[in-house]
């Protein structure tokens, strides 16, 4: 069995520590920090560095907002924290360039037209119940992926899986997927055609327990029976006090290359504007580093003004395009005209240096600079501020001076301090450029995601205008871009073509999926996605507000792997999903450098 730190990826965790039941907080190690008399040794057999404080104080705590579900099965956007690190194990990790490491799948192979992947397991990986994890789990896995109801389906649809969409639908039975076990320790996946970008998807390939599970239908909350916390990943959680926290222990069975440091992660279910002030009492180690959970722009600023805060934080670009989209099925947004006045109303620049200061850089594109196929230098004309030019297009749309425009409700999804921020400032150059009045309407995750299928499966409805971030999921060209298109099934109804908005463009989903399909010839496929991008940023699917920069807080006694530069020079505070974080920290009775 490995038990190395050094293999250790990245990892996001910060915890939140209020008192437990009957139990007090763990002390922050600023409070109290005496030397280990001796090596410390955690529960996996692991002896940390020799600055690592007592085992009982290698305890990270960070804030969370509570949400329905535990895992990543069950809900990509209303499952808790920890759904990466305390429940399943995935196929693959990406490494601090996000290229995949082997992890539960120590090797694989694709055969020569690209449709056939053999993955072969890690043979002595064992649930934290000491069950076996078997190729059958990662089998059971995709066939729970493949479901109508699955928030996440349309992800893994991309891989290109043999008969996805019929078992989605009900057409064939789940036995009839193109995934199968060829023995304990084996599987394949079989694809309708080449798939060049499949090994990157499978770092999400979150595997599931199917001896705890065993309904690929279940309604996901299996994981929330205390008899059912079973773990393939670095922590298992060892209890959930509702509406309090979360706390997730080292799993002492992990043996991966991923093995946790500190012995516990705790979670606190904490409102949003209330993290900052207590990570300055001491009662967090981290806080921020994500799209939903940042610093607000007043924490920003304190940030910035106080020399020991700014010692503390870690700001990085990250690959997300905050954006507005239409229904460009219906009226008033079926009209390019309409599109294109808005595009040239909103002054991006004047956002991110006025409300979104530190957070956030102009968007003009959806790929982000330095995202394989971007062409923001080629697109940023495009969409460019232009009042008046918004102005005499809205009028030949037939709507002079906004006269006899319908009125207009921009829907947010969960936003933080910084996006209502942004929201505001939208709606406010709206009325002053386009004379349009904007009712801002904020959503939460699931009533946000429904409105937003239901408007394209009906073809119709009240949702038409929203403002929404798109975070990565792997570095290729074809990943963000897929929310708008992709390959076509044949005879298709409009509401069943690719992606997740009401736009459709023939020649876009023909370019994605000439892309998506060649092999060896990266050029190539980075040339069609340009050529796609410019097809979606001259129709104005979408209008690109901004680029988010992530910022996070995290004390100097935290240490270890995770604050090690990518090959760019970038620290990062990315969470677990991406860097296996979790796993790649320690507490010190020394500071970071």
């Amino acid at each position: 069995m490995r038990r190395s730190y050094r293999l250790l990826a990245i990892s996001l965790l910060a915890v939140l520590v209020l008192a437990a039941c009957g139990a007090p907080a763990p002390a922050a190690p600023e409070a109290a920090a005496p030397v280990a008399s001796g090596p410390v040794v955690n529960r996996l057999g692991i002896t940390l560095p020799e600055d690592a404080l007592p085992l009982e104080q290698q305890v990270f705590r960070y804030p969370s907002k509570e949400q329905k579900y535990m895992t990543w099965d069950a809900s990509v956007y209303e499952e808790n924290d920890g759904d990466n690190y305390g429940w399943p194990d995935s196929c693959v990790r990406p490494d601090k360039d996000f290229n995949p490491q082997p992890n539960v799948c120590e090797s694989w192979s694709v055969s020569e037209d690209g449709k056939l992947w053999t993955f072969n397991l890690q043979q002595d990986k064992v649930w934290s119940d000491g069950v076996p994890l078997t190729a059958n789990d990662f089998v059971f896995t995709f066939q729970r992926y493949a479901r109508a109801d699955y928030d996440f389906e349309w992800f893994y649809s991309m891989m290109g899986i043999k008969n996805w969409a019929q078992v989605v639908s009900g057409e064939l039975p789940p036995e009839e997927l193109g995934v199968k076990a060829v023995d304990d320790h084996t599987f394949t996946i079989e694809t309708d055609y080449p798939v060049p970008y499949l090994i990157k998807i499978m770092a999400d390939a979150w595997v599931v327990p199917q001896h705890i599970v065993k309904d690929r239908l279940d309604d996901g909350t299996w994981a929330l029976k205390p008899e059912n916390y079973v773990s393939a990943g670095p922590f298992v959680l060892q209890s959930y006090e509702k509406g309090k926290r979360l706390v997730f222990v080292a799993n002492d069975k992990y043996t991966g290359p991923y093995p946790p440091m500190v012995d516990k992660v705790i979670v606190e279910f904490m409102e949003p504007e209330v993290r900052f002030a207590a990570y300055k009492n001491g009662e967090l180690d981290a806080v921020g580093g994500g799209y939903t959970d940042d610093l607000p722009p007043s924490a920003m600023a304190e940030i910035m003004a106080n020399p020991e805060l700014k010692k503390e934080l870690i700001s990085w670009p990250n690959f997300i395009t905050y954006y507005l989209f239409f229904d460009t099925w219906n009226p008033p947004f079926d009209n390019l005209k309409v599109r294109q006045a808005f595009s040239h109303a909103i002054d991006r620049d004047k956002i991110v240096n006025g409300p979104l200061q530190y957070q956030a850089v102009a968007a003009y594109t959806m790929n982000p600079p330095g995202f394989p196929g971007e062409n923001v230098e080629g697109l940023k004309d495009v969409q460019a501020f232009d009042p008046e030019l918004a102005k005499q297009l809205l009028a030949e749309a037939g709507y002079p001076n906004g006269e006899g425009f319908p009125k207009l409700t921009m829907y947010t999804r969960e936003a933080n301090p910084a996006l209502t921020n942004a929201a505001e400032a939208i709606a406010a150059m709206l009325k002053e450029n386009l004379n349009l009045t904007v009712e801002i309407q904020n959503l939460d995750y699931g009533s946000y995601m429904d409105a937003l299928r239901a408007q394209k499966r009906e073809k119709s409805g009240n949702f038409l205008f929203a403002l929404v971030p798109y975070e990565f999921d792997f570095v290729d060209g074809s990943n963000m871009l897929s929310v708008w298109g992709g390959c076509e099934n044949a005879g298709a109804d409009l509401s069943q073509m690719p992606g997740r908005h009401t736009w459709y463009n023939q020649e876009y989903n023909n370019l994605l999926c000439e892309a998506g399909q060649l092999l060896n010839d990266e050029a190539r496929r980075n040339e069609l996605y340009q050529q796609a991008e410019r097809i979606l940023i001259e129709d104005v699917a979408l209008v690109p507000i901004y680029h988010g920069i992530f910022n996070a807080l995290v004390k100097p006694y935290v240490k270890g792997p995770m604050f090690e530069p990518n090959s760019k020079g970038q620290v990062t505070w990315n969470r677990f999903r991406f860097s296996s974080r979790e796993s790649q920290i320690y507490m010190s009775s020394s500071t970071r450098e």
